[in-house]
């Protein structure tokens, strides 16, 4: 059996709990940006950095002040993507040299583990790696449950179901190349009503705790006594 869906199409990696943040790492966070514009592109795969950095060196024209949080899927891969930021020429620091997050770093490379709520629960937006390459994408619940915009590529194969969803609800936008993401990051940057409309279309698409858990168990009681009640079961 593939994933487990509850009556109302729930389904067991959309059971999040509150996002591990720790205040205080989060208030940190938002001293050193000092109040600047930030978007987070994240679980990203070779190939798509690329793209997200040409994105943000767009953006910058528009907005020079913003930070792009880039946070691969691999944090190993450092060692690969820190030559295309500075090809790009873009300032960067690092977060597992402990360099900090502040001005007049363009870009925050985010190489560490665990840390990826923290980054959502900062930027009001973020672009889901794994989309336009061909790995499939990454889960839209987690960002979902922090209240964030999501964006996303055309590439979903395994969260297609989840995918539909949000798109039904009007609760993520998907682009389909460096052009198209820049222009809808402008876009929510420039109009952060929609950026927070998206985010609360797709907080309920992400349900957490006992509310999820116990729309599982009614559905598995209900396909227990089914099978109870089958002769041929």
């Amino acid at each position: 059996m593939g994933l487990i869906e509850a009556e109302q199409g729930t389904n067991l990696k959309s059971i999040l709990g509150a996002p591990r943040v720790k205040p205080e790492e989060l208030d940190a966070a938002h001293g050193a940006l000092g109040g600047r514009p930030v978007w987070v592109a994240a679980s990203t795969h070779p190939g798509e950095e690329e793209q997200v950095l040409a994105a943000h060196n767009v953006l910058l024209k528009s907005h020079p002040n913003l930070c792009l949080i880039l946070v691969p899927r691999h944090p190993e891969r450092a060692t690969d993507i820190l030559p295309l930021i500075r090809e790009a020429n873009l300032s960067v620091a690092q977060r597992s040299m402990g360099q900090s997050l502040d001005a007049p770093t363009q870009v925050y490379l985010a190489d560490t583990m665990g840390e990826t709520d923290l980054w959502y629960a900062l930027s009001p937006i973020v672009f889901l790696g794994g989309s336009f390459s061909d790995v499939g994408g990454h889960t839209p619940f987690e960002p979902a449950a922090a209240q964030t915009a999501i964006v996303h590529g055309p590439n979903y194969a395994n969260f297609a179901e989840a995918y539909a969803a949000f798109q039904m609800k009007d609760a993520s936008v998907q682009v389909t190349d460096s052009a198209t993401l820049a222009a809808e990051i402008d876009t929510l940057l420039t109009h952060p009503s929609r950026a927070a409309q998206l985010a609360t279309n797709a907080r309920p698409l992400a349900p957490t705790g006992t509310e999820a858990l116990d729309a599982i168990a009614h559905r598995l009681f209900s396909l227990m006594d089914g099978q109870a009640m089958d002769p041929h079961a």
